[in-house]
């Protein structure tokens, strides 16, 4: 879902996001009110690791395009970069708000990269 590469002190990371929903007539409209995925590059450390950069990438329309009710698709985030020290990976959380259930966004945190 992620990927990080170094060049020098400078770590580089994009996320590629993948979704296959079921294929209905209608849009995603109707499924989710909000959906986004955050593209974030950490430090690891002993004990919690810290975000060093963090940005929100919208999938809002991209979701909401259908062909014939097929709501299959992909995306890949622009990259984004931070001078860090090594140790550093990427990491990518998606978030989604489903329609009327009253609870906001949700997140759906996924493993990291490996360090770089």
């Amino acid at each position: 879902m992620r990927c990080a590469a170094r060049s020098g002190s400078t770590v580089h990371a994009y996320a590629d996001v993948r979704w296959n929903s079921p294929a209905f007539y209608g849009t995603a409209a109707e499924i989710l009110d909000g959906r986004k995925i955050r593209g974030e590059i950490m430090q690891s450390r002993d004990g919690t690791d810290p975000v060093v950069t963090e940005r929100d990438f919208p999938l809002k329309d991209r979701m909401e395009r259908t062909s014939k009710g097929d709501h299959d698709g992909r995306y890949r985030t622009p990259v984004i970069s931070h001078r860090a020290a090594r140790g550093a990976y990427a990491d990518a959380v998606l978030f989604l708000d489903w329609h009327k259930d009253g609870r906001g966004y949700r997140a759906h945190d996924y493993a990291g990269s490996p360090t770089v």
